[in-house]
């Protein structure tokens, strides 16, 4: 189940928040500053997080360097201060979406849909390759022992890349 962190310093906008983005049926963390927000992604690694611009304890395009080095997790960068800066800002760092306040459910509703699909696909792909791997196949070839689970898990590694394998 996708995991969303919600980084938001106005207990109202974060309740609100966090019922919709329970509703959609992600579980959620939420934080009112960054340094808990830091907390919150030590304990569990969020797939999104809704972050607030304006927090107590500084800018929330800080949180980006943190998250960077998680590239799986996808920030949307939410505002009540709109300006050109901050959202070309938030885009070159690689925000997935940039919401102005105040913030409508359906708004949200939208983000997550489009955010979680890859979310789920990667959860299916790896129960798909658990199975096969249980079955003692992969592919065309047929094996359960030791060796042949390191050539499936190399090929598994190989596979998404445009390598040519000899």
């Amino acid at each position: 189940m996708p995991h969303a962190l919600i980084v938001d310093d106005d207990p109202n906008a974060c309740t609100l928040l966090a019922e919709v983005v329970r509703a959609e049926g992600l579980t959620i963390a939420t934080a009112g500053t960054l340094q808990e927000a830091r907390r919150q992604m030590a304990i569990r690694r969020p797939d999104i997080v809704l972050l607030d611009l304006n927090l107590p304890d500084g800018s929330g395009m800080e949180l980006f360097q943190d998250v960077e080095a998680k590239s799986a997790t996808e920030i949307v960068l939410i505002t009540g201060y709109a300006s050109v800066e901050t959202s070309i800002e938030a885009l070159r760092l690689g925000a997935a979406d940039y919401l102005v306040k105040p913030i409508h459910a359906q708004q949200v509703k939208a983000i997550l849909a489009r955010l979680t699909r890859p979310v789920d696909l990667k959860a299916d792909i790896d129960a798909l390759r658990t199975e096969m791997r249980s079955l003692g196949k992969f592919g065309k070839l047929i094996g359960v022992s030791a060796p042949m689970q390191k050539v499936y898990d190399a090929i598994a590694r190989v596979a998404p890349t445009p390598t040519t394998v000899l």
